[in-house]
C-alpha cells in the first residue's frame, strides 16, 4: 500500500527548497557506500573527547591473549642465543602455531593463583592498586576480548608469576611479620635461602634472600649486569655470611622483610 505525500504542510503550499520527506531522495547503494568512504581524518574528527563520552577499543583473538604470552614467555628462554624465529607481538602467527598443551595449563594456573591472591587481599580488607584491579579484571574474562592497554600487562604476567610463586616459597619457612624501625645500621649474620630475577624499569637484578637466626628475611639486590657478581655468588654459597648495611625495613603483602642498602660483607667476621 503506498501513501501519496504532497509538498503541502496545514492547509500551505511548499516552495520546492523545503526539505519534507516527499522530496527526500531514497538512498541508493551508491550513497550507502559512500559512507564507508570517509577519509581518516574525518572519522577522527566525527568523534571528540568530552567528560561526557568514553571511547572504547577492543581486539578479538581466537586464542586466550595469556595463553600466547605464556608461549612467548617460553620460546624467550629457548631462544637465547637468537636461533630461532623471535615474535614480533603478542598476536603474532608465529605464537598461535607453537601453542603447546602445557602452555594452556600455566596460563590456567596463572590465572587461578592471581584470583585466589587477590580474593585473600580483598577479604583482609587490602587496598587494590591499579594495577591489581586492572590484572582481576583481565584474569576473570576469557583473555579473547581486550582491550589493547592491558597488553604490557599481559605480556609480562608469566614473569611476575615466577616471581610470586618464588618469593611465597621463601616466605613459607620464615617469619612472616615483625616489628622493627624503618631504618637502622646494623651487622647481622645471614643465612642464604634463594634468589630471584627482577626486571625493573629498563634493567634486570638479582634478588638474593638471606634470613636471620629469628626467621626475618633481608634481601640484597645486584644488577644482572655487575662485573662482581661472580664473586658475591661464591660467598652466597656459603652457610652464612655477615652483612653490615642500612637495613630498610619493609612489608610485600603482609609479609615484613629488611631491604638491606649500602651493604659490604664484615671479612673480619668471617
Amino acid at each position: 500500500m503506498s501513501y501519496p505525500i504532497n509538498n503541502t504542510m496545514a492547509g500551505l503550499s511548499l516552495g520546492p527548497d523545503v526539505i519534507t520527506l516527499g522530496n527526500i531522495a531514497p538512498m541508493t547503494q551508491l550513497s550507502i557506500n559512500s559512507i564507508g568512504n570517509i577519509s581518516v581524518a574525518e572519522r577522527h574528527s566525527l568523534f571528540g573527547v568530552s567528560n561526557r563520552t568514553k571511547k572504547y577499543e577492543v581486539i578479538e583473538s581466537e586464542e586466550d591473549i595469556l595463553v600466547l604470552s605464556v608461549v612467548w614467555h617460553r620460546l624467550r628462554k629457548k631462544n637465547n642465543n637468537n636461533t630461532f624465529p623471535r615474535p614480533q607481538h603478542l598476536t603474532d602467527n608465529l605464537l598461535f602455531q607453537s601453542i603447546e598443551p602445557e602452555d594452556r595449563e600455566l596460563a590456567s594456573s596463572i590465572r587461578s593463583y592471581y584470583s585466589k591472591k587477590i580474593m585473600v587481599l580483598t577479604l583482609k580488607d587490602q587496598k587494590l592498586t591499579s594495577f591489581r584491579k586492572d590484572l582481576n579484571s583481565f584474569i576473570h574474562g576469557d583473555g579473547k576480548i581486550f582491550k589493547e592497554s592491558i597488553l604490557p600487562l599481559v605480556y609480562r604476567l608469566p614473569e611476575f608469576y615466577e616471581y610470586d610463586i618464588g618469593f611465597d616459597e621463601i616466605c613459607f619457612e620464615s617469619t612472616k611479620q615483625f616489628d622493627s624501625p624503618k631504618y637502622k645500621i646494623d651487622s647481622l649474620r645471614l643465612t642464604p635461602v634463594t634468589k630471584l630475577t627482577v626486571k625493573k624499569r629498563n634493567a634486570k637484578f638479582t634478588e638474593y634472600w638471606l634470613k636471620d637466626n629469628e626467621g626475618r628475611l633481608s634481601k640484597i639486590e645486584v644488577p644482572l649486569d655487575n662485573q662482581l657478581t661472580h664473586l658475591w655468588n661464591h660467598f652466597f654459597e656459603q652457610t652464612n655470611i655477615p652483612i653490615i648495611g642500612n637495613f630498610r625495613y619493609k612489608e610485600r603483602d603482609n609479609i615484613n622483610y629488611f631491604h638491606i642498602k649500602n651493604w659490604e660483607i664484615d671479612f673480619t667476621a668471617l
